[in-house]
């Protein structure tokens, strides 16, 4: 197996994750991925005798345990088959149970099962926003299944949901449409892009913006990551190593990139090991291509459907990036009007997070 990857489909009641599921084994088989299915944990775990008058709380563990054991096999499958590419495709993720869970009993939840939400989120390499048809007049919301909550309770969750999981890495938000044929389309056409199909693109704009209100940020679905980003160079290209997480808790990834144009790069990245990472770092500071280390605190926020990511960079007190990424280069941008844009530096090579390491443009206010 050339490359696994495993993503999430998520949101609140009546989003159609079990459904989209179904419909996409078929369409990324089509595309020469082998896909192995994660399904809803829940029904499995009332089939096997656990009773939902049970308290939330065991009722959320016993998904929990369901959950890591079916998720573990899945991951081995994919990894005994030969193919190109591998997808572990999840009915919801680990990280879920904060969405389920009160405040309270998720603490209690994380000290005894000893897990690291963070951890959890970023574990995954995407996670896709199914969103609840109760959050929207486009569609019905209905209860089907095993689904009770009434649509109150269903956009309650929703909402959660959107919060818990902010800061994974890849995060995508795919909105009720007028029909369920629309919304499958806009998921697969992302977990296609995400997968690079037919190649690994990043398409993406930046924009200096004035120093943003960080603790207004952090009321809405948005979390803080900490990142750390080194730059190497060699005969054969250059890459980044980036330290990610938050509280103590990281993950290491490796990323090769290729200009193709100013908005427009060919991205293919690898989850590295934390030994591998200083191993990395190490030599390449010993053999000069370590071109330069940067520090900033990431803002991921989730807001009108659109992830933006915005970087507050210690040498800087008035102004900050924001990052946007897009399916196409003819994609509309749209910011929050709580975010003032001061300049697009897209194509400015002095704002690139690799030219930061040496040179540090002066304040534009």
């Amino acid at each position: 197996m050339n490359t696994i990857k495993k993503i999430v489909l998520t949101g609140g009641p009546g989003g159609g994750k079990t459904k989209a599921i179904k419909r996409l084994i078929p369409e990324l088989e089509k595309c020469g991925c082998k896909v192995f299915p994660v399904f809803e944990a829940a029904d499995a775990v009332i089939k096997d005798g656990v009773s939902r008058d049970e308290s939330d709380y065991e009722f959320q563990k016993a998904i929990y345990k369901k959950q890591v054991n079916d998720e573990s096999q899945a991951y081995y499958n994919a990894i005994m088959t030969e193919g190109n590419i591998g997808v572990v495709i999840c009915d919801r993720g680990l990280n879920d149970a904060k969405v389920y869970l009160n405040d309270e009993d998720y603490l209690k939840f994380k000290e005894e099962l000893k897990i690291n939400d963070i951890v959890l989120r970023d574990f995954y390499d995407a996670v896709f926003h199914l969103d609840s048809t109760s959050n929207s007049d486009a569609a019905e919301y209905t209860r089907e299944g095993i689904r009770i909550e009434d649509e109150t309770s269903a956009q309650a969750l929703n909402e959660r949901s959107l919060r818990a999981w902010c800061g994974n890495p890849h995060y995508r938000f795919i909105p009720v449409c007028d029909n369920f044929e629309e919304k499958l389309s806009i998921l697969l056409k992302e977990i296609k892009a995400f997968l690079g199909i037919p190649k690994p693109l990043e398409i993406e704009r930046k924009f200096l913006i004035e120093y943003p209100d960080t603790d207004y940020l952090l009321t809405l679905p948005c979390s803080k990551v900490e990142i750390s980003q080194s730059y190497i160079s060699s005969p054969t290209g250059n890459s980044r190593l980036r330290k990610r997480g938050a509280n103590g808790s990281y993950l290491y990834v490796q990323t090769n990139k290729k200009q193709i144009s100013d908005t427009v790069r060919e991205e293919v990245e690898m989850q590295i090991t934390e030994d591998n990472y200083n191993t990395m770092l190490s030599i390449n500071k010993m053999m000069g291509t370590l071109k330069g280390t940067i520090e900033k605190d990431r803002y991921c926020l989730m807001y009108g459907g659109v992830y933006y990511e915005i970087d507050i960079f210690p040498f800087w007190k008035k102004q900050a990036y924001l990052e946007v990424e897009f399916l196409s280069e003819n994609d509309e941008v749209v910011i929050p009007d709580f975010i003032k844009v001061i300049k697009e530096v897209t194509s400015d090579p002095s704002y690139k997070n690799s030219s930061l390491c040496n040179n540090i443009p002066e304040e534009s206010i």
